[in-house]
């Protein structure tokens, strides 16, 4: 290992607001955010120029929420458990305290459940159509992630936080199994923000300068001129 790399594990809590990209796009009519939390353990590693990897592995859950505004109290919601493990490259700018820090690259993410509840909703006549309600989610789903935050080091202790966007809608997986009611894409949409405690295992050391002895005008340095 570097003698300036800094390697970081602990654990990290948050909320996002997460939906579904449906297309043809009268499929997100009465589409809202649906929020959920998300929380897990992570790993950071930095070499000497503050630019390493950091590994998750998280519980998450996402999926999409519909609401009729003719009706009140009336509600559709989605919800899709995931066991999450993100592999993002990790840079830090800064060489205090205080440092900002971005985040990008890929994750998958294993189905651990499903489940949808409705209430005073009917789901079917809103598009009659088209049907996403009865579809089959797909067991595993990927994507990439892109984010920053900042970070603060006390010691051998560190605290940070982030925002994070999915990055599924540029090409991501569609979470259904198959398409038969003319359904052309169903993308999951993130953006979350989250904090965090790590323990720095081994702290990334800051070269000190030499100072270098420089005598005074008129001292006698005990060497002779020739």
């Amino acid at each position: 290992m570097p003698a300036m790399a800094q390697l970081s594990v602990g654990v990290r809590a948050g909320y996002g607001a997460f939906g579904v990209d449906f297309e043809p796009p009268s499929l997100n009519g009465n589409q809202v955010n649906l929020y959920e939390p998300n929380f897990g353990i992570v790993g950071i590693f930095n070499n000497e120029n503050n630019f390493g990897v950091q590994l998750e592995v998280n519980y998450a859950v996402k999926g999409w929420r519909e609401v009729d505004e003719d009706i009140p109290e009336s509600e559709y919601k989605h919800e899709i458990t995931y066991l999450e493990v993100p592999f993002m490259t990790h840079f830090e700018l800064g060489k205090r305290n205080l440092r900002v820090f971005g985040l990008f690259g890929p994750y998958i993410a294993f189905k651990q459940d499903d489940k949808a509840t409705s209430k005073n909703y009917d789901a079917v006549m809103k598009n009659p159509q088209f049907n996403p309600y009865i579809q089959t989610v797909r067991d595993i789903d990927f994507g990439n992630k892109v984010g920053g935050g900042i970070r603060y080091n006390i010691g051998h202790v560190s605290v940070f936080a982030d925002v994070r966007y999915d990055l599924q809608i540029a090409g991501g997986q569609n979470i259904f199994k198959k398409h038969p009611d003319k359904i052309q894409t169903s993308r999951l949409k993130e953006l979350s923000g989250s904090v965090g405690l790590v323990f720095n295992i081994r702290n990334q050391k800051v070269v000190e300068e030499k100072e270098y002895y420089v005598p005074k005008e008129g001292m006698d340095t005990g060497i002779e001129d020739f």
